[in-house]
């Protein structure tokens, strides 16, 4: 496997772990096929392309509880290339507190000077540029933004709230860079945009200046795991609520889960920016994003909450098999173009 220079080599996994996730992933999809040949579809409306997608990565997730979350994490991003939707990626570091964190510079052709800071999800426990880079280099595209991706420390290694310190210090250093508040835009998927929200609202609790607006993707606004859709939409997403503990507990360590500094849901949202908030109709985590946009609303957010029906989690990484998710990529893309003022492109730090 040839990655791009330059890209922060893949951690090994285990011979047996690289073999059981694909091989559960497989199956998973032809079990879908074949209960779709004879008549019993998942959900009506998926087609049989996105109904074996969906699948796979119920599949792959099955065997997380099993192996754990970190030989998990070693397989996905072991099998992963590091990709952008077609652009090449520029790989650099920013500092957060003592430690150096790698993060990825995407441009398309026809960005400008807006930019896009990006946080990808993976439930605070996994993902990294190398799983979402492909996501990450469409948003960008669509935005016609420079795209910072920031990495971040990860659990179990790293507890809360050191994600979160790190995509703190990841807008301050484009601010650093010599970048305006006006021309970024936060933008990230699950856990990522779990990330967007907490930090606007520590930047407003330490006054300090404000992006242009905020993107959260399928956020994960509560890790307590609130919600009804836990349950009426389990047969759907293919996250469920037992990987969603997994994940808080790997990351929270000591921290409550309701705690407002990890679960945006619980925070006082007077005073954010202009948000776009996205959700699937069938993942399970529709109903705590529809409590939190109902909250932002009431705390006068100027928010605009968009649910696409029968998508599961983050289905923007599925736009090969459902035209939803090049319809959200877009809708992204053109909140983001009405946030940021047109200006000349200036150098990228």
């Amino acid at each position: 496997m040839v990655d791009h220079d330059g890209a922060p080599p893949p951690p090994r996994a285990r011979t047996g772990d690289a073999i059981r996730v694909p091989a559960a992933a497989i199956g998973h999809a032809v079990a879908a096929l074949g209960r779709r040949a004879i008549g019993r579809r998942r959900r009506a409306a998926w087609s049989i392309r996105l109904e074996a997608t969906v699948a796979a990565y119920r599949g792959s997730w099955s065997v997380m509880p099993t192996i754990g979350m970190v030989r998990w994490r070693n397989v996905g991003e072991a099998l992963s290339r590091v990709r952008a939707d077609g652009l090449q990626p520029r790989f650099t570091r920013y500092e957060s507190g003592p430690y150096g964190i790698a993060a990825t510079w995407v441009e398309p052709p026809a960005a400008g000077g807006p930019v896009l800071l990006y946080f990808h999800g993976g439930g605070f426990a996994f993902g990294s540029f190398r799983t979402h880079g492909v996501l990450i280099g469409a948003l960008a595209r669509a935005a016609r933004a420079r795209t910072f991706a920031a990495e971040y420390r990860l659990g179990p290694e790293h507890t809360a709230p050191a994600a979160h310190q790190d995509a703190l210090a990841a807008y301050r250093h484009l601010l650093a860079a010599g970048i305006a508040p006006r021309d970024i835009v936060l933008a990230g998927d699950s856990a990522g945009g779990t990330l967007v929200l907490g930090t606007l609202i520590a930047l407003r609790d330490a006054g300090e200046p404000m992006p242009a607006a905020g993107v959260a993707i399928s956020p994960w606004v509560d890790l307590s795991g609130s919600g009804a859709s836990f349950q009426t939409n389990a047969r759907y997403d293919f996250v469920g609520e037992r990987h969603c503990r997994l994940a808080a507990a790997s990351y929270l360590g000591a921290v409550d889960p309701r705690s407002p500094t990890v679960s945006p849901l619980f925070a006082d949202l007077a005073g954010l920016p202009p948000l776009l908030i996205q959700a699937g109709g069938a993942e399970v985590l529709v109903d705590q994003i529809r409590a939190f946009a109902a909250r932002a609303l009431e705390a006068g957010v100027d928010v605009r909450l968009s649910v696409y029906d029968d998508m599961v989690h983050v289905w923007h990484l599925m736009r090969g098999a459902t035209p939803a998710g090049q319809r959200a990529i877009d809708e992204v893309g053109a909140f983001v173009r009405s946030h940021v003022r047109v200006a000349p492109r200036a150098s990228t730090p």
